[in-house]
């Protein structure tokens, strides 16, 4: 009887996962994953067990550059300082034969396939960086967002934007005009992948279609801020601090290049919320609005704090932080403020 009250639990459970048979993006189709951040709220990323933090350096030239930890900072609100969110930095200046210090962080997922990737970003006006929003499984596969502060000064302003598909063969490059300068505010940055086709967006508009170069593979998603001091892309190094900020990411997308799959955990398609349609942004992004996430609670100020492991710290609502990388089902756990990250389940139960 104890067993089949149990296995109904579960099932119960399963049913009602929020978004369990996938998300539904405008133009796009049924994508079966997904995998969100809320750094406008999130506290250390050193505690976030979904990202890898780059710690290397790089050989390059006119300027090395060394990637490093503490170049990526965490400063959430409430109580930010400056612009809040997952703060990479490019330090300034860089003394004669000393390597330019960066920042980079990338998905611990590499299985990230066709499907819809976005980011509130607001870019530097420091002359001198590159900040850049990419997929990227190798040199030969990669779609990129970049933003070229020299591009853009207060004397000359440009409002340029970098969209480039790298390939074995011809390779994507378009560099249309946006109607703002990055560096004014928190901007959505998106690029929509297909087989044959990326599509990007700004702040739900959409700019450019590239078809050549389009990567057929999974891989990670990936973001840096870096200068080597190049004459015909970054320039620079900064000659101060350089500070690109991230206030959310949000992904949806397939682990393989079927499209329009339903996810494994789908029971029952017609359930209520067990599809869900993404919304699309419309225009600039408000730090501390109530943006929309899928697959994980909204974040509130109690969930920032870091749980001591067994023992599952309390939340708003009804649910408690988790303390083993598991969540929903029947412990009912939220992945928001866990050590284990921030999306628990390979599907974003919370």
């Amino acid at each position: 009887m104890l067993v089949t009250l149990l296995a109904s639990l579960l099932y119960v459970a399963k049913v009602h996962a929020k978004c369990e048979c996938g998300y539904v993006v405008k133009n796009q189709g049924l994508f079966t994953d997904a995998f969100e951040a809320d750094f406008f709220h999130q506290g250390n990323i050193g505690n976030d067990a979904s990202w890898d933090v780059s710690d290397y350096t790089k050989t390059n030239y006119p300027f090395n550059m060394r990637y490093e930890k503490n170049n990526v900072i965490s400063n959430p609100m409430p109580g930010s300082s400056g612009d809040p969110g997952l703060q990479l930095i490019v330090r300034g200046p860089t003394p004669d034969g000393s390597p330019v210090k960066t920042a980079e962080l990338s998905t611990k997922r590499t299985d990230m396939f066709y499907g819809s990737y976005r980011a509130a970003i607001k870019y530097t006006r420091e002359s001198g960086t590159c900040g850049s929003m990419f997929w990227r499984k190798d040199d030969t596969h990669e779609i990129d967002f970049e933003l070229l502060s020299s591009q853009d000064t207060a004397s000359a302003p440009t409002n340029r934007i970098n969209l480039v598909l790298h390939s074995t063969g011809p390779s994507g490059f378009e560099t249309p005009s946006i109607p703002f300068h990055p560096s004014d505010g928190f901007h959505e940055y998106r690029f929509d992948w297909s087989p044959g086709r990326v599509s990007y967006y700004v702040d739900g508009q959409h700019m450019k279609d590239l078809t050549e170069g389009v990567p057929d593979i999974p891989g990670p998603l990936v973001f840096n801020h870096w200068s080597n001091g190049d004459e015909h892309w970054t320039h620079g190094p900064p000659a101060n601090d350089a500070y690109m900020t991230i206030g959310y990411v949000k992904t949806y997308f397939n682990t393989s290049s079927q499209t329009g799959q339903k996810n494994s955990q789908c029971v029952d398609a017609n359930a209520k919320d067990a599809v869900c349609e993404v919304p699309d942004q419309s225009g600039p992004v408000t730090p501390g609005q109530d943006t929309t996430f899928l697959a994980t609670n909204k974040p509130t100020a109690q969930s920032k704090s870091v749980p001591t492991p067994g023992k599952p710290a309390s939340t708003s609502g009804n649910h408690s932080v988790s303390p083993d990388a598991t969540c929903g089902g029947e412990k009912g756990y939220t992945c928001m403020g866990s050590p284990k990250g921030n999306c628990c389940s390979q599907h974003g139960w919370w």
